[in-house]
This record gives structure tokens, C-alpha cells and sequence, in this order.
């Protein structure tokens, strides 16, 4: 009599598995070591895993998230003009693409800017000196810069995901299309399309701070042929 073979449980017994729940996003940003479904906390801080790229953990799968230098540029012009308001408006702290947040036990997100006021914990000083290497309360506001590489269905997962955590506001920013999508709560029912003619503002997250959106993709190069100190 043939000896039974006992399948290793997992949940995701197949590659279409794995695509499925993360979007159908591209097979070269899917970490295949530790196996997907298997990946932990601890594997996404070891640098001798992820390299020197960020990452994401999502479900205990190791996810590469796509930042090219001017998706970086983008966010870091936001993350600027925040912290400028925020200098005379101390209701909380912004993050850039390296901070950490944890939803839940094999979720951690990482968006390229996130927001989180002072009043929205018991103790604001987990903010700025958290436990471990996660912040581990979700942010009011949450930016995503997209990038070629992110797929429609990876986005609407994200941000699923961020409704169900409780994010107030969360902006999808294109730097292809030169808009910001703007759900409040996460909800894609009241999406709101701003473009490069129309003022970005923070509503009762970030209240006072608007910015047209021309700004964040305008161009500050020199012109060609101009040297400094010409006129």
C-alpha cells in the first residue's frame, strides 16, 4: 500500500495564488526566497534578503516596491512642502518611503509619504520613538507615488487595504498623467481627479494645507545654455 503524502499546508498553493494577492503585479518583484506565504517580519529587515531596495510584506510575501528617481523626487517635493506647513501647524509627523507600518501581523506597508497627528494616539511620543522598527498605528494621510510597474488591481488592493485599517485620506500621485487621485477614507466611490490646474488640499487631516498640483511636478531645472549668474 502506497504511503500517504501529506501536503505542507499554505496559503498559496500555486504562483497564480500569489499573483492573485498582490494584483497580478510584475513575477520580478516577487521575492521568491523565503517562499511566498512564508516570509516574516524579521525577513523583511534583513538587507542580506531584500538588498538595498524597500520592501513590502504582504501576507508573508517579500514585495518589491517600485521607486525610480523621479517617483522619489515627487514624493520628497510633498513630503517638503508638509513639513513647511507643519512647521507652524505642530499636529503631527510625516514619514517618507522608509517608513515602516504595520496593519498587521504579515502586513507591512510602506508609503512613499504618510501622515499621522498627534491626536489621533493615546501617547504621541510612539510616533516619534516607536517600539521596534514598525510603526504599528495606521496613518491618517497615506501617498502613493505610482510607477510604471504598479498595476490597477495592486493599487485597488492598497487601498482596500488602507479603508480597512482606517486611514482618513489617502492620494494616489501620477507623475505620468501629472493628477492626484484623492479618496477620502479609502473609498473609491468618492474619488476626486485633481490636475495640474486645481489646489490639492488636506481637508480635516492636514486643515489649511493646500497646494496647487502643478507644483509637485513642475520643473526647476535651468534652462539649457543659461550659467548662474547669468541674466
Amino acid at each position: 500500500m502506497p504511503a500517504t503524502v501529506t501536503k505542507p499546508k499554505t496559503k498559496f498553493p500555486t504562483i497564480a495564488d500569489v499573483q492573485e494577492r498582490l494584483g497580478h503585479i510584475p513575477e520580478s518583484r516577487i521575492l521568491s526566497f523565503p517562499a511566498p506565504g512564508t516570509a516574516t517580519v524579521q525577513d523583511l529587515l534583513d538587507s542580506s534578503l531584500t538588498g538595498d531596495r524597500g520592501h513590502e510584506l504582504v501576507d508573508g510575501i517579500l514585495v518589491e516596491k517600485p521607486m525610480g528617481f523621479n517617483d522619489d523626487r515627487v514624493g520628497t517635493r510633498l513630503i517638503r512642502l508638509i513639513g513647511t506647513y507643519l512647521d507652524t501647524n505642530n499636529i503631527g509627523e510625516v514619514a517618507g518611503a522608509q517608513g515602516l507600518i504595520r496593519f498587521k501581523l504579515d502586513l507591512v506597508r510602506v508609503p512613499d509619504v504618510s501622515f499621522i497627528r498627534w491626536d489621533s494616539v493615546d501617547d504621541p511620543s510612539v510616533i516619534e520613538n516607536p517600539a521596534g522598527a514598525f510603526l504599528e498605528v495606521p496613518p491618517d494621510l497615506a501617498v502613493e507615488i505610482l510607477s510604471p510597474s504598479n498595476t490597477k488591481r495592486e493599487m485597488e488592493i492598497k487601498l482596500e487595504e488602507y479603508a480597512k485599517a482606517g486611514v482618513k485620506l489617502v492620494w494616489y500621485v501620477d507623475p505620468e498623467r501629472k493628477e492626484v487621485d484623492v479618496y477620502p477614507k479609502g473609498n473609491p466611490k468618492r474619488k476626486k481627479t485633481l490636475g495640474v490646474s486645481d489646489s490639492l488640499d488636506g481637508g480635516d487631516v492636514l486643515p489649511g494645507f493646500t497646494v496647487q498640483v502643478a507644483k509637485l511636478f513642475e520643473s526647476r531645472a535651468p534652462k539649457k545654455g543659461v550659467k548662474k549668474g547669468k541674466k
